[in-house]
C-alpha cells in the first residue's frame, strides 16, 4: 500500500510532531489494549480477530454452510457497510451477496423475486445482524423475509439462518427459540468498528473470501510501522479541522471503492459528529464526509478546482496491473493507440493530482497493492479505524458513543405507538 500527501503551508513538521505528542498517553492505552487483548475497552475491536475462538467459529460456519450459492445479509450501518466495502473490492466468488438495509417493500420484492429460481434451501444462507437487537429496519426486513421464505421452505429455512448480535438481547433469545445459529459479538465493540469482528467476518467467510488475509491486514494496522503513520495522519487531519476545513471528500478513483467510501463516511460521521466534547463544551468544528468517483470529475472536480474552500480530499485507488486492455491504433480512440487502459487511468490520476497541486488544494492518496487485496483491505480499514480513534482523542470527544442516533429511533417508536 502506497501513501502520499499534499498539504497547505501551515502543516509543518512541528505541527505534526505536536499533534503526535498530544496522542502519547492515548497511544499507550491502545497499545496496552492490543497487547493484553483487553475486552473491557472499546478499542478491543482492533485486536478481536486474533482471538482463537473467532477462527474456530468461522471454520465451523464455513463447514456447516458449505455449498450455499446465495447469502442474504440483513443489517444496516455498521452491520453491513464494512462487508459491502470488502466484497466490492474483492469481487464476487461462487456465492452471490444480497443485502437488505433500509425498509423498502420494493427492494424486498426484488430480492424475493431474484431468489425464486432457488429450489433447495441448502443453497441459501441468511445472516441477520443487529448489535442492539432492536434496530427497526433490521427486525422488519428480517421478519418479513423469513416469513416469506418459510412459506416456501418450511422450518428448514431457520437451519440456514444465522443471527449475529450482542449476547442476551431479545433478538438473540428469539433466534434460539427459532433454532437458528446465534453468534455473539463482543458487546464492547460498536457497529462501525465491527468489520474485523464476528459482524464482518462471518459473512465474509460465507462468501468465500480470504478472511485469514483480511484479518492479518487488520491486525497489522496495530504494528509500529503502520501505527506511527496513523498517528501522524490523525495529527494532520486534526490540524485541518482546527483550521476550519469542513468538507472531507472520499474520492474513490475506481467505482469498486465507492462502498469503502460509504463505510468510511459512517465511521467518521458517527465517531466525530458530536454535539458536546468530553468536558460538556459544544463541538463547533468537524468534517462533513462525502463520496465522489471519477464520474464526478466534471462536476465536483469543477467545484473544487474553482477554489471552493475548506475541502480536504482523500484519493483512494488501485495499482492494477492484472486487468488491462490495449487501446486500438485505429478508430475513435486512435490518438491513444500507443497506450493501454491502465496507462491512461494512471495519467488521469496523475493529472488530477497535478491540478490539485497547482490550485494548492490539500489531499492524501492511498494506492492499494493488488498482490493481496484481502490483506490490503484489512490493513486500510484497520488503519482508518485507529486513525478515527486518534482524531477523536485530539478533538476531546468520545469516538464510541452515538447519543443523537437514538433520537430518530425514539421518534419512530413514538409514531408507531411502541413506547
Amino acid at each position: 500500500m502506497y501513501f502520499s500527501y499534499f498539504d497547505i503551508d501551515s502543516v509543518t513538521d512541528g505541527v505534526i510532531k505536536s499533534g503526535v505528542k498530544k496522542l502519547g498517553t492515548y497511544r499507550e492505552k491502545v497499545r496496552n489494549v492490543v497487547a493484553q487483548h483487553d475486552n473491557s475497552q472499546p478499542e478491543y475491536s482492533l485486536v478481536r480477530a486474533q482471538n482463537p475462538s473467532v477462527h474456530e467459529m468461522l471454520d465451523e460456519i464455513v463447514k456447516q454452510y458449505k455449498g450455499i450459492r446465495h447469502l442474504i445479509v440483513v443489517g444496516i450501518g455498521g452491520s453491513n457497510l464494512g462487508l459491502e466495502a470488502v466484497h466490492s473490492i474483492l469481487g464476487e466468488q461462487k456465492v452471490v451477496l444480497h443485502t437488505l438495509d433500509t425498509v423498502s417493500a420494493v427492494e424486498l420484492k426484488q430480492l424475493i423475486d431474484s431468489l425464486s429460481p432457488v429450489k433447495s434451501v441448502k443453497k441459501l444462507a441468511i445472516c441477520v445482524i443487529s448489535k442492539s437487537g432492536n434496530t427497526a429496519e433490521t427486525l422488519v426486513n428480517a421478519g418479513v423475509l423469513l416469513d416469506v421464505l418459510e412459506q416456501k421452505y418450511q422450518k428448514a429455512i431457520y437451519q440456514q439462518t444465522i443471527f449475529v448480535g450482542n449476547p442476551n438481547t431479545d433478538f438473540m433469545k428469539a433466534g434460539k427459540r427459532l433454532k437458528v445459529k446465534t453468534v455473539a459479538m463482543p458487546e464492547i465493540v460498536g457497529g462501525r468498528y465491527s468489520i474485523s469482528t464476528e459482524v464482518g467476518l462471518v459473512p465474509l467467510a460465507l462468501l468465500g473470501h480470504d478472511v485469514d488475509a483480511f484479518m492479518a491486514g487488520a491486525l497489522d494496522a496495530n504494528h509500529e510501522e503502520f501505527e506511527s503513520l496513523v498517528a501522524e495522519s490523525a495529527a494532520r487531519l486534526h490540524h485541518y479541522i482546527s483550521k476550519g476545513f469542513r468538507h472531507y471528500n472520499f474520492f474513490a478513483f475506481e467505482k469498486r471503492l465507492e462502498k469503502m467510501g460509504a463505510w468510511y463516511r459512517q465511521l467518521t460521521a458517527e465517531s466525530l459528529g458530536k454535539e458536546f466534547d468530553n468536558d460538556k463544551k459544544p463541538v463547533t468544528k468537524g468534517f462533513v464526509p462525502t463520496i465522489s468517483t471519477p464520474v464526478e470529475l466534471h462536476s465536483v472536480g469543477q467545484l473544487y478546482l474553482s477554489g471552493f474552500s475548506g475541502v480536504y480530499t482523500d484519493f483512494v485507488t488501485f495499482d492494477d496491473e492484472e486487468n488491462n486492455y490495449k487501446i486500438p491504433k485505429k478508430g475513435i480512440a486512435k490518438h491513444y493507440g500507443k497506450f493501454d487502459m491502465q496507462e491512461v487511468a494512471t495519467a488521469l490520476y496523475g493529472g488530477v493530482m497535478a491540478a490539485y497541486k497547482e490550485r494548492t488544494l490539500p489531499y492524501r492518496s492511498t494506492i492499494f497493492d493488488d498482490d493481496n487485496l484481502a490483506y490490503s483491505a484489512g490493513l486500510f480499514m484497520g488503519m482508518r479505524m485507529l486513525e478515527t480513534m486518534y482524531i477523536a482523542h485530539l478533538m476531546n470527544i468520545n469516538a464510541f458513543n452515538q447519543p443523537n442516533v437514538e433520537l430518530y429511533k425514539n421518534k419512530t417508536r413514538e409514531i408507531l405507538g411502541l413506547n
